[in-house]
């Protein structure tokens, strides 16, 4: 959709898309009828075409429209705009805009301070607590849905939009869980139903990410993830990192109990009991809204408050998903089928664990942050919210550039990705599903601003939807892939890269 003199429901003007998945597109618009920023997410066309989702998607838009607490955004309106120049019917929600980006664009910078993860957990638990108290589950809690305002306030999303994702059992219609398997619980995996407590297990996977630098479990599909979040074992945080207090690290791994009896009963248990870890006062790095409250001692009164068009690819509900679970356990014989190391000839023709190109590689490395790179004369940012899709395994969700009318008009744009110390790559894999653009892919020691910091290593023109560049190996913690030319319709995805070596 171009966002030029679109106005919905007569009174809000698009001005730029700021983000995308599989159920819908966000935009930052403005309500000429209050004067004020807003934010609007679009239903996707296909979906717009389903009676049944569009009734389930009301319904949870309201109930989540019902919550008024300082750490949730807040929703403003709901709405169909039926104007006879769009291709088809837009149904939307109109939001609270946040300016400031997610929990997951603060990841970037590597494992953060316990004292900033323990006040960011409270305020997180705060929203999940209300929210519980209001028989509203979220189901996809994730640092993308964590949203960040100017002030440094934490505002949790998309409340109980994702239950209208799982009503028809049919997850990929909507993509919005699944591609997000990283935090699932393992009652959703098996396809149970989802209670408060799971909520808590998606939110000590948050946790744990944001201590450790990385999630407990990476692998190389879908499928294996989820698998883990059955019946693998997360490592101790205490055994990734000495500055994490074995009282946090009890705390977390309570948190992520398989079975959702031996987790915390409520939230605010949750938030009491990392509370209770923090040595001395609390530091918050985040601004507190007023009315939240810091996360207390156990010792303390009262009581305490304080993730792109993605799914598992070829998993076409809940059902498959647990038939593998189940017979991994009950036989043992699918975890090798799932982790054994393709052959070559599998290998080159991109067959990836979960079934999209260049997904479940042998000798894929992590990435362990990413951001994106827009030097001068371009404006500093270019989709910072959707780079973790640029590499998050699943090649139905995706990076994206702005639009642009002809060329570029700036020598280029892209994402730079940090593999951490030691990273020796002899193979890197671009996906997309706009083919035809131009890229380069460089390497470099220093994560710098400027795109020339880094040393050209191979480059591609009018490239397929898969490029593969077989190099010398190269050791290098900083990778940039620099789109210098967009494809037909001005505008480049980036849906996977991927580095191979050791």
């Amino acid at each position: 959709m171009s966002s030029e003199l679109v106005t919905l429901a007569q009174r809000y003007v698009l001005e730029s898309r700021i983000a995308g998945g599989g159920m819908a597109s966000v935009w930052r618009a403005r309500d000429e009828v209050l004067a004020r920023t807003v934010a609007i997410k679009i239903l996707h066309p296909h979906l717009s075409e389903d009676d049944q989702f569009l009734e389930r998607f009301r319904r949870e838009a309201l109930a989540a429209a019902r919550l008024t607490h300082p750490n949730i955004v807040s929703i403003y309106d709901t709405g169909t705009e039926k104007d006879a120049a769009l291709s088809s019917d837009q149904h939307f929600i109109v939001m609270e805009y946040c300016d400031s980006g997610t929990l997951a664009g603060l990841q970037k910078d590597g494992p953060m301070e316990p004292e900033r993860v323990i006040a960011i957990a409270g305020d997180i638990c705060g929203a999940l607590g209300y929210a519980h108290r209001s028989g509203i589950i979220h189901r996809d809690i994730k640092p993308a849905n964590v949203l960040i305002t100017q002030d440094g306030v934490l505002k949790v999303a998309d409340f109980g939009i994702a239950k209208a994702a799982f009503g028809s059992g049919d997850i990929t219609t909507t993509g919005s869980i699944l591609g997000t398997v990283t935090y699932l619980s393992p009652e959703q995996v098996r396809g149970d139903e989802p209670d408060a407590r799971s909520d808590l297990y998606s939110l000590g996977i948050l946790i744990y990410e944001l201590l450790a630098g990385r999630p407990p479990f990476v692998e190389d599909s879908h499928i294996a993830i989820a698998l883990k979040h059955v019946n693998g074992e997360p490592p101790s945080l205490g055994s990734l990192s000495a500055r994490i207090p074995r009282g946090l690290d009890v705390a977390v791994m309570r948190a992520l109990a398989k079975e959702p009896g031996e987790r915390y009963e409520s939230a605010e248990e949750m938030s009491s009991a990392l509370g209770s870890t923090a040595p001395g006062s609390s530091t918050t790095l985040l601004a507190r809204p007023r009315g939240s409250v810091a996360p207390t001692r156990a010792s303390e009164s009262g009581p305490p408050l304080k993730r792109r068009a993605a799914a598992l690819s070829q998993t076409r509900n809940l059902i498959p998903v647990a038939i593998v679970v189940a017979l991994a356990i009950a036989l043992g014989i699918f975890l090798p089928i799932l982790f054994d190391s393709p052959n070559e000839g599998e290998a080159n023709r991109g067959g990836g664990g979960n079934g999209n190109p260049g997904v479940g590689r042998a000798g894929a490395l992590s990435v362990e942050a990413a951001h994106d790179l827009d030097p001068p004369p371009g404006d500093g940012e270019e989709h910072a919210e959707d780079v973790s899709s640029a590499f998050d395994g699943d090649a139905d969700t995706y990076w994206e550039t702005e639009s642009y009318a002809g060329d570029l008009g700036k020598p280029g744009v892209g994402l730079v990705f940090d593999l951490g110390d030691g990273a020796e790559v002899d193979r890197v894999r671009v996906v997309t599903t706009a083919p035809g653009l131009d890229f380069e892919v460089r390497a470099g020691d220093e994560d710098t601003a400027d795109a020339d910091g880094f040393q050209s290593v191979d480059a591609a023109e009018s490239a397929a939807e898969e490029t593969d560049f077989d190099i010398e190996p190269i050791e290098a913690r900083y990778w940039l892939v620099w789109v210098t030319g967009l494809p037909e319709g001005g505008k480049a995805l980036l849906n996977e890269v991927q580095f191979f070596g050791s």
